[in-house]
C-alpha cells in the first residue's frame, strides 16, 4: 500500500503534522521561563513555513487522490485535533499563558472603556441633534416621575390623617332640631 499515491500523500502530511507538533512541544518546554511580549509572527512562522513547504512538494508531485482518501483524511484530522487539544490544554494550564491572557484582557478593557464612553457621547449628541431624548434622559425622567408619585402618596396619607383627626375632634354628628 506504500505505492499508493494517496497513502504517500497522507503519510507525508502525518509526518509534517507530527514534526510541527514536536516543534510546538519543544517551544512550550522552552517557554517555562518568563519571556517578554510574544511576537505572533515569530511564533507561527516556523510552523506555517514547514506546512507550506510540505504542501508545495506534494502539489508538484501531482499525486491523484483515491476514493478512500476522504476517510483517511477524516481519521487523520480527528487524530490531529485530539493531539492539538492536548498540547493546547497543557499550554493553557501554565502561569505564563495566564499572564499573557491577563495582559490581553487588561489591554482590551483599557481600550474599550474610553471607546464606549466616546460612542455614548456621540450617540447622545446625535439624539440631541434630532430632538430625541437619550436613554439617560428617559431614565432620569422615569426616576423623577416615580419620586413625584411617592410624594403624592405621602401627601394623600397625611391628608387622610388630618381629615380623621378633624372628624374625631368634632365628635359624633348631632341631629339638628327643628
Amino acid at each position: 500500500m506504500a505505492d499508493n499515491p494517496s497513502q504517500q500523500l497522507l503519510d507525508m502530511w502525518k509526518r509534517q503534522v507530527e514534526e510541527g507538533t514536536q516543534a510546538w512541544l519543544r517551544m512550550m518546554g522552552q517557554a517555562q521561563a518568563p519571556t517578554p511580549a510574544m511576537d505572533p509572527q515569530a511564533f507561527w512562522r516556523p510552523f506555517m513555513d514547514q506546512g507550506m513547504a510540505a504542501w508545495s512538494k506534494v502539489m508538484t508531485q501531482g499525486a491523484a487522490p483515491s476514493p478512500d482518501l476522504m476517510t483517511q483524511w477524516k481519521q487523520f484530522l480527528d487524530q490531529w485535533i485530539a493531539a492539538w487539544s492536548r498540547v493546547l490544554e497543557q499550554a493553557m494550564g501554565t502561569d505564563s499563558f495566564a499572564q499573557v491572557m491577563g495582559k490581553q484582557l487588561e489591554g482590551f478593557l483599557n481600550v474599550s472603556g474610553p471607546a464606549k464612553k466616546a460612542a455614548e457621547q456621540q450617540i447622545d449628541a446625535s439624539l440631541a441633534g434630532l430632538g430625541i431624548p437619550s436613554r439617560a434622559q428617559v431614565t432620569a425622567l422615569a426616576r423623577h416621575v416615580a419620586q413625584v408619585e411617592e410624594k403624592i402618596d405621602a401627601l394623600e396619607d397625611k391628608l387622610d390623617r388630618v381629615l380623621r383627626r378633624s372628624s374625631d375632634a368634632a365628635g359624633p354628628a348631632r341631629p339638628e332640631r327643628a
